[in-house]
């Protein structure tokens, strides 16, 4: 039986759409040809008036169990750091070698309810690092009376995204370069009533901390492309 001309364009279409997908999926990682990340070499435990504070009991919230974290992330870095005046906040850093669909840096958002937390707020804001303002996004959260609001933000490759479309759109365009991105997500955290203060003082250490990264690794924590004209507005 002979099948209709039409029939048989289709199918050839349809194999070569297969074909051509394959030949244009990125095979290249991006973070093999840049310099090894080593979180705890890359993050001082000591810069201005913040140092790491060792041995402390606190628990800081991981952004999933830990099997997972394992299979999702290359590295993780937790470390609680104290102020002069006593002030308190939690860093967690994690980063993946590999940004593809089934391996996704994952959101705290989505992280802190799926452990119990109620999520009372969610906003994106610009946030000051250095001389470039960035997009990042704003949490209060709270699990009893634990009351932890959060300040993180993403990087894909050496591009800030906001998530969603934003990100996507980021690694397709380093896939039509042939290049699998990497991934970053930076947290700071606090117990803290206050989430006003909380938030003012987890940008002021974020600014400190990405201050005290050595500027050749600077852009892999904080992008390398200003956002400019970012507004605060509730996160969709």
């Amino acid at each position: 039986m002979k099948l209709p001309l039409k029939h048989l364009l289709l199918m050839a279409l349809m194999v070569a759409s297969a074909a051509l997908a394959a030949a244009i999926r990125p095979t290249a990682s991006l973070a093999d040809e840049r310099p090894t990340i080593d979180l705890a070499a890359m993050v001082p435990s000591r810069f201005g008036d913040w140092r790491e504070q060792l041995n402390v009991a606190v628990q800081i919230v991981d952004p999933e169990q830990q099997a997972t974290i394992d299979e999702i992330y290359t590295q993780t870095l937790t470390r609680n750091y104290i102020h002069a005046d006593g002030y308190r906040v939690m860093l967690s850093i994690a980063y993946g070698k590999n940004q593809s669909d089934n391996l996704q840096l994952h959101k705290p958002e989505v992280c802190y309810p799926a452990q119990g937390f109620k999520l009372e707020k969610l906003e994106r804001v610009p946030l000051n690092l250095l001389d470039q303002s960035i997009s990042a996004t704003r949490m209060q959260t709270h699990l009893g009376q634990r009351f932890e609001p959060v300040t993180y933000w993403t990087v894909v490759g050496d591009h800030i995204t906001t998530g969603g479309i934003d990100k996507k759109l980021t690694e397709m365009r380093y896939g039509l370069r042939g290049r699998v991105p990497d991934g970053m997500l930076v947290r700071v955290s606090s117990i803290d009533r206050d989430p006003a203060r909380a938030h003012r003082i987890q940008s002021e250490f974020a600014a400190a901390m990405v201050a005290a990264i050595a500027a050749e690794h600077r852009p892999r924590f904080a992008g390398v492309s200003p956002t400019s004209g970012v507004r605060a507005t509730t996160a969709p």
